[in-house]
């Protein structure tokens, strides 16, 4: 191994050594409260601009269910397809930051302090933040609001709980841990540090 990868290594493992858990954490929550906002209201423009027939917005006009069946398959086919590019897409491209990450100067890097792998970042959004965890990514929003156009409507209520509480206990055991990982972290072998 050549010297100038060997002390880029050292850099990258010093990072993580000199991992700051406040600053992240707090540039964490407010990244989290720009991309939510924002893959949200990308997520609803044919509702607001299209769907909504000149009539003043209402809580009913987000229930894919009282759409016609192809109209509520759009929309949330729609949502999915934003947050695939919203949460994955957008960070391999911009190396493992989103809108609100470059915003708050955090990114997402691999454990040992190397750039995150596509891969990762696939397992990380779709597995960890999606299926395992669920809250509040839109993805998994979006496949909640879609069940009951296939009449699972009982599954939408149990499922949204859950999802809330894996949520919330990943935010809780991510406090825990030295480098402030959650646990869609954990399974990718991620870590969110301060962009330098």
């Amino acid at each position: 191994m050549s010297k100038k990868k060997q002390r880029n290594q050292k850099k990258k493992k010093e990072q993580i050594r000199n991992y700051d858990v406040l600053r992240v954490r707090m540039r964490r929550f407010f990244a989290m409260i720009i991309d939510w906002y924002l893959a949200q209201m990308i997520a609803v423009i044919p509702i607001t601009f299209y769907f909504r027939g000149g009539d003043y917005l209402k809580a009913s006009m987000f229930q894919l269910e009282n759409y016609d069946f192809e109209i509520g398959l759009f929309l949330g086919v729609f949502g999915i397809v934003v947050g695939i590019i919203y949460y994955v897409l957008i960070p391999i491209f911009w190396k493992g930051q989103t809108i609100g990450k470059k915003i708050c100067k955090i990114k997402i890097v691999q454990v040992d302090g190397s750039p995150v792998k596509p891969f990762s970042i696939m397992i990380r959004e779709l597995i960890g933040s999606t299926f395992l965890e669920g809250g509040i990514i839109i993805i998994a929003t979006y496949i909640r609001r879609m069940l009951p156009l296939f009449g699972l409507t009982a599954l939408v209520d149990p499922l949204k709980y859950i999802a809330y509480g894996l949520t919330i206990a990943s935010i809780v055991y991510a406090y825990f841990q030295p480098l402030s990982q959650a646990f869609h972290d954990k399974i990718a072998k991620t870590v969110v540090v301060s962009e330098k």
